[in-house]
């Protein structure tokens, strides 16, 4: 089961809301924000240091938008907008149809995600389900203002609506580790590997069967709790709810790859690396392998054998790791 957990936190941005129906929605433009992250670590993470850690868009950004029908009557339609050449630096931007199905009235609900390389590109039946992909490697990248930031294919984000008349914001679905490091040579690669649960890999689910609420009893259960894997409560629910999405999961293993470019430390200020993250990873013990030029074997920083509440990924939550190598 555990191997697996990671499609419940992307399911869980996935909950329809049921508001009231907004007739005659066409495939106009849509004006998208994005959210800002909440850090629990020392110091500050900056994401761009013009913005604190809020993110910026950039040109030809792609999301997708889904329009469902819980009664699996009706097809879904899926269509991908792109962000304007305007979009570049922006907190928020204008997204206009690209490709896919025309969105019409809402059927049952909206949802939105970010980035469409994550959802597979297979044509929805009427029983929604889709597939997502969480990537095995990140690479090392800095914001317009030359400051480290997380990678496009380490971030995922959501959110559901009523309508899509109008202005909306994103929210989370991963979080991140910061890592602040000192020490001599030239970083050429960072692979974090966790104990026990998978970093990469694909889930299918049926989107609509996802309730919000009991996601969020569910993650923060298991964030929250020492030991939720071996928690009789926790597995019921958590096997109940992978019942009612129809889930499976498939390949992956347990670390995820920041690819960089020889970035150079210093014995005196901290060089900042940041490696998104599915929440739940982390908890219950990993290691950290930086590797550097010239040098064969990586220097290993191990959190292995503990159950860490304190280093838990959270959605939308900078967990901090500060290290002299």
């Amino acid at each position: 089961m555990n191997k697996l957990f990671v499609a419940m936190f992307v399911a869980g941005s996935f909950a329809m809301l049921l508001g009231s129906c907004k007739k005659n929605e066409t495939n106009k433009d849509l004006v998208v924000g994005l959210p800002t992250f909440e850090e629990e670590a020392d110091g500050r993470a900056y994401i761009d240091i013009t913005s604190g850690n809020s993110f910026k868009w950039n040109a030809n950004d792609e999301i997708v938008i889904f329009n469902l029908d819980n009664q699996e009557e009706q097809a879904p339609q899926k269509a991908i907008y792109e962000a304007d050449a305007n979009a570049q630096g922006k907190g928020s931007a204008t997204f206009t149809f690209k490709e896919g199905d025309e969105i019409g009235d809402k059927m049952y609900g909206y949802f939105v995600f970010y980035p469409s390389a994550k959802v597979d590109d297979i044509k929805l039946d009427a029983t929604n389900h889709q597939s997502f992909n969480v990537p095995a490697t990140q690479e090392y990248t800095l914001s317009p203002s030359n400051n480290p930031t997380i990678a496009p294919e380490g971030m995922a984000m959501a959110c559901t609506l009523g309508s899509i008349d109008g202005s909306f914001s994103l929210k989370h679905v991963f979080g991140a580790l910061r890592l602040k490091l000192k020490g001599t040579g030239n970083v050429t690669k960072i692979v974090v590997e966790d104990e026990r649960f998978n970093l990469n890999g694909s889930a299918t689910m049926k989107l609509h069967a996802v309730d919000m609420n009991r996601f969020s009893t569910l993650q923060n259960y298991f964030i929250n709790t020492n030991d939720p894997d071996n928690n009789p409560t926790f597995v019921n629910a958590w096997n109940s709810f992978k019942t009612d999405l129809d889930y499976s999961a498939e390949g992956g293993d347990k670390t995820m790859t920041l690819n960089c470019p020889g970035v150079a430390l210093n014995t005196s200020t901290e060089t900042h690396f940041f490696i998104g993250l599915r929440p739940g990873a982390l908890k219950y013990g990993f290691k950290v392998n930086v590797y550097l030029e010239g040098q064969e074997e990586p220097v290993v920083l191990d959190y292995t054998g503990a159950n860490n509440l304190h280093y838990g990924i959270k959605a939308g939550v900078i967990k901090g790791l500060v290290a002299t190598l």
